[in-house]
Order: C-alpha cells, then sequence, then structure tokens
C-alpha cells in the first residue's frame, strides 16, 4: 500500500484484521477497522492516530450500506480487507442449532458478498484492491468444522470468480489463505496442529501484496494447496485424524 493511502478492514478488532490494521498503518496508510465489539474497536483506534474505529455489523446491509456512505462521503478507500469471521466446532448429530449455522454464513459468506457489493461502485473509481481472507481449509476441508470449511471454500471460488470479472478493470482482487494461526478463532482447533502468528500471517500477506501475488497462502496453507491436487485422500484424512478439542 502507498503511503496516505486509506484502508477499510473488517474484523479489526483482534487477530489478524488487527494486525493488518497495525502493519499497514507502520507503512503510512490511514486504516479504518469495523466490528461489533465497540469497546475493543476503541482499544486498537486508540493504539494510532491513524486508526479510526466505525462499529458495523456486516450481517446488517443497512450497517453497511451507511459505511459505505460515510467512506464515500469522506474520500473513499483504496483497500478493502474482508477479514471479519467465526468458526463453530459442532456434530452434526448432536442437535447443534441451526440458526448458529445460519449465522456463521451470514458472517462468514454474506458478509463479505455484502461488503464488496456496497463499495465496488467506490473501488471502481480508482486504482484499487479487494483483499478476502479465507483459510487452507477452503482446499481441504475439517470435519469438525463444517460450516466454516465450506464457507472458506465459497470465499475461495467467489473471489477466483471476482478476479476474473474484474481483469479489465482498476480493481485488483486477492486472497489470503491462512494456515492455522494464533488467535481467537482457533481455540477449539487440535492443540497439537501448529499455529503461525498473525504477525507472521500479516508480514507474507505484506511480502505476496507487493511481490504481485494474487493468492497468497503462507506456512503450512501453501502444503494444504498442493496435497489437495495430488492426494486429497491422504491430507484429508491427516487434517481429520484427531478432533477438535
Amino acid at each position: 500500500m502507498s503511503k496516505g493511502s486509506r484502508t477499510l478492514v473488517t474484523g479489526g478488532s483482534s487477530g489478524i484484521g488487527r494486525s493488518i490494521a497495525h502493519a499497514l498503518v507502520a507503512r503510512g496508510a490511514a486504516v479504518v477497522i469495523t466490528g461489533r465489539d465497540e469497546q475493543r474497536l476503541a482499544e486498537v483506534a486508540d493504539s494510532s492516530e491513524y486508526i479510526e474505529a466505525v462499529v458495523c455489523d456486516i450481517t446488517d446491509g443497512a450497517q453497511v450500506g451507511a459505511l459505505a456512505q460515510q467512506m464515500n462521503t469522506s474520500g473513499g478507500i483504496d483497500m478493502l480487507v474482508n477479514c471479519a469471521g467465526v468458526m463453530h466446532f459442532f456434530d452434526v448429530t448432536s442437535d447443534y442449532p441451526l440458526e448458529q449455522q445460519l449465522q456463521e454464513i451470514e458472517i462468514d459468506v454474506s458478509g463479505p458478498v455484502r461488503m464488496v457489493d456496497a463499495f465496488l461502485p467506490g473501488l471502481l473509481e480508482r486504482p484499487s484492491t479487494i483483499v478476502n481472507v479465507s483459510s487452507g481449509l477452503a482446499w481441504v476441508p475439517y470435519a469438525a468444522a463444517p460450516v466454516y470449511s465450506g464457507a472458506k471454500a465459497f470465499v475461495h471460488a467467489w473471489t477466483v470468480s471476482l478476479r476474473e470479472q474484474l481483469k479489465d478493470t482498476s480493481v485488483r482482487v486477492v486472497e489470503l489463505l491462512p494456515p492455522v494461526t494464533d488467535t481467537p478463532l482457533a481455540d477449539g482447533l487440535n492443540p497439537s496442529f501448529k499455529r503461525m502468528s498473525p504477525d507472521d500471517v500479516v508480514g507474507a500477506f505484506l511480502k505476496g501484496l507487493e511481490a504481485g501475488d494474487d493468492e497468497i497462502a503462507p506456512g503450512q496453507s501453501k502444503q494444504l494447496k498442493w496435497m489437495s491436487r495430488l492426494a486429497p485422500g491422504f491430507i484429508f484424512g491427516q487434517l481429520n485424524k484427531e478432533p477438535a478439542r
């Protein structure tokens, strides 16, 4: 990102989103972070004069529309980072609430789609970038998190399609596919899984972004990609041989 640019990061109050916000500010960008928890957002914003916090629930179309109007009125954005997400671990035979499963889809699937729909008109008016954060699980599902795995596979396919449709426009489309990352989102994963720090994930992301990569798969995510093609049954079995915690 160039100095003086403006980025909007959903899910910017913690984890990878928070690390992206700090890393971009360190490179001279101004960042707006969004989320649902006003207090957590404020804590991040208080850490830098170049981070602005705006409460926005990406499952609420009216809130997203109002945010897009607010951003456009104040000069627009140069990069949209769709980082907000949740991951639920459950057994489909255990009467896990349907409402919770649908909420996960609303956040992980409908949320990014809603954000792109709202912000794309403004992004098309300038050289800009859409970053969709999916997961290495887009290639190899983790059965204990069935909705999350399916949602990230959707985000991957959707991002590839967006990139193709926008290839002749001013909008670049990038996908970040993190491995298991040491954030609260991964608390329910098997503790034997190796975890990458958010800062290391973001470091790899920025390196790939600056190199012109459109698909950035740090650490073990790259292994999941190639093993999903070479030996899909084997890598699925390895990933799922131990239950979630």
